[in-house]
């Protein structure tokens, strides 16, 4: 099974949901998606997180890269991220930079 097989990004009404492992071979998809989105005037970056199982740190790098490019400000949201992207953020001092958000 190749990456393409088990990676996937969709954006419906705004929210970028994405499935698969974030490293990368894939951050550079996840990259276009939000340049897109920004380019389009978005102020606020939403990325459902929820079947993502891996985040190396070139995904962590395209979620960085989602909320310094062009304004500042911008938040970025990252919904329901594993807790191993949790620990991810918490590890590398950036929880703070991103609204986490958790469904219940």
């Amino acid at each position: 099974m190749t990456t393409d097989e088990v990676f996937a990004i969709e954006v419906t009404d705004g929210i970028i949901r994405v499935t698969g492992d974030l490293d990368a071979h894939t951050s550079p998809r996840l990259d276009d998606v939000v340049r897109g989105l920004i380019d389009a005037g978005a102020e606020r970056i939403v990325v459902d997180m929820a079947a993502v199982e891996f985040v190396d740190s070139s995904g962590l790098r395209s979620l960085i890269r989602a909320r310094a490019d062009g304004a500042d400000g911008r938040e970025v949201v990252v919904h329901n991220p594993s807790a191993a992207t949790v620990r991810l953020l918490d590890v590398t001092g950036m929880t703070e930079h991103f609204t986490v958000v958790m469904s219940t």
